[in-house]
């Protein structure tokens, strides 16, 4: 297989390309280099390049500190939308907010290199998020055939992604679209993640059944075990 050098697939991503020096300028913390090989090859880099996606190396801990939702509002509060991260409530509970939620403070990034949608898949809005995950099922299907796996991201992914790309490019993701991730709260329900104004990011919980145009899967590459 014709793999890739970071060197290469930045030249190829150009901007879209998230690799150890922008990691260190969004968080101030540099990761132990060199990185782990990019696993995909140049027929899959060329064509997700091609489609507008980007390649992101994650981490689940910066200068030994683990990257959990909960640190991440502490450390950038003006990139989350205060206004949602305690007790706002949702449809299963009347007084609840991410930071109430163990995983916030628990679930970090998985490490290694994921190809991501920037744009939440049309296909997937409007949808209940097991209709999303049948949708996503059929969509990955060409991608399987390559050794591929596609997923929704984990919500501290979603927010890893969104910090990376606007500290280290000025690049605003999910600014009116919401990724509804695999992260799935103590009493049933799933994370979504968007709404990234200049209020700062919204983290949502909502019933897998709930349905609307803005709410979709950035789905993600990672290479088969």
């Amino acid at each position: 297989m014709n793999f890739v050098s970071p060197t290469n697939a930045e030249e190829l991503f150009g901007d879209a390309f998230f690799g150890a020096a922008a990691i260190e300028q969004a968080f101030g913390a540099s990761i132990p280099e060199p990185l782990p090989p990019i696993p995909f090859s140049a027929d899959v880099l060329q064509e997700a390049a091609a489609q507008g996606w980007m390649l992101v190396y994650r981490t689940p801990t910066l200068a030994g500190v683990p990257f959990t939702i909960g640190a991440a509002s502490e450390r950038f509060p003006e990139l989350f939308d205060a206004r949602f991260l305690r007790q706002v409530g949702y449809q299963l509970k009347d007084e609840w907010g991410i930071l109430l939620e163990p995983l916030a403070h628990t679930e970090t990034p998985r490490a290694g290199w994921s190809l991501v949608t920037k744009r939440v898949l049309p296909a997937t809005r409007n949808r209940s998020y097991h209709e999303q995950t049948q949708i996503l099922e059929r969509w990955s299907e060409p991608w399987r055939k390559q050794g591929l796996v596609a997923s929704r991201r984990l919500a501290v992914e979603a927010v890893y992604d969104c910090i990376l790309a606007f500290r280290s490019r000025g690049e605003r993701l999910l600014e009116r679209e919401w990724d509804w991730s695999a992260s799935s709260t103590l009493d049933g329900g799933y994370l979504n993640v968007g709404g990234f104004t200049p209020q700062g990011l919204q983290i949502f919980s909502y019933s897998a059944a709930v349905r609307h145009g803005a709410l979709g899967i950035c789905p993600q590459l990672t290479v088969a075990a």
